[in-house]
């Protein structure tokens, strides 16, 4: 699903009757609203949302295709069956952070994940090694 724009979303809940306030969003910078009696940042919550869902598929896809790789490769006989589960654990989070790279707006943000991903990676691959 791609990531819609700021405008995209605010618009969208201005149509379903959600109130703009004066307010700005901490995080973002986007103005925030009122929906149903609850003030929030409409944008943050969708990227949330949508990183929630990511996670969910990153675990998905962590299950059946880390699993198989792992199944397929050398590394069965090698991993023990918890060191197997770190591994999906930990190739599922390094997947998670490389989606949230992808829509990170703030370069020292988007380095820092990506020096999680790299930190993630040399993890895993001595996982792999034991």
């Amino acid at each position: 699903m791609p990531v819609r724009k700021e405008d995209e979303i605010m618009a969208e809940h201005l149509l379903k009757g959600g109130k703009m306030l004066e307010k700005s969003c901490k995080t973002c910078g986007c103005p925030l609203f009122e929906v149903k009696g609850k003030t929030l940042c409409v944008v943050c919550e969708e990227r949330d949302s949508s990183l929630q869902q990511a996670n969910s598929t990153a675990a998905q896809e962590k299950d059946y295709g880390l699993q198989a790789g792992i199944e397929g490769s050398s590394l069965q006989g090698k991993l023990s069956q918890e060191n197997t589960v770190l591994a999906d654990e930990l190739a599922g989070t390094i997947l998670a952070l490389c989606r949230r790279i992808q829509s990170e707006k703030d370069p020292n943000h988007c380095l820092t994940l990506m020096n999680s991903v790299k930190t993630g990676t040399e993890a895993l691959q001595i996982l792999c090694q034991l």
